[in-house]
């Protein structure tokens, strides 16, 4: 870990179809290479009170994925080295598929839909990712938009 902190986020909101579960985002590292995850979040755009809250899920998938995924860049928040000298080496990737392998559940939550839900790991208690998928899916009973991201260091 060298203490480049970046952060791999929606690129826009996804609109959640009920009841079916669907990939906000998945962070893959490259071979050989470690991150450790500092914070993630999902946010929604619901207007019904009453309704049930959305089940929100991190965990690492060990299997591979189809289609509908969208590769970016995850954004440089701070780092020790010049910006010129910093290479990026994680790809975020959003996705609005419905295909996941919940395999090592790190968090499960529930949020309600009018609100959103952020978590910061403490020091020492930051999951590594290392020859894994990271992944943040959720499950709505109704239909809104969301958003999510994901910080790590790398």
């Amino acid at each position: 870990m060298a203490g480049n902190i970046f952060v791999a986020n929606t690129t826009a909101e996804v609109n959640l179809v009920a009841s079916s579960e669907t990939i906000l985002i998945r962070l893959i590292p490259p071979a050989s290479h470690a991150l450790k995850v500092k914070e993630w979040g999902v946010f929604f755009d619901g207007i019904s009170v009453t309704a049930d809250p959305i089940i929100t899920k991190l965990f690492f998938a060990n299997t591979s994925f189809g289609g509908g995924m969208t590769t970016h860049v995850p954004t440089r928040r701070v780092g020790n080295q010049l910006l010129s000298q910093a290479v990026v080496q994680t790809w975020g990737t959003v996705s609005s598929e419905n295909k996941a392998d919940s395999s090592g559940i790190v968090a499960i939550r529930e949020v309600h839909p009018q609100s959103g839900y952020q978590e910061k790991f403490s020091y020492g208690d930051e999951p590594i990712v290392y020859q894994r998928t990271l992944v943040i899916s959720v499950n709505s009973s109704t239909t809104v938009n969301a958003a999510a991201e994901l910080v790590y260091e790398e």
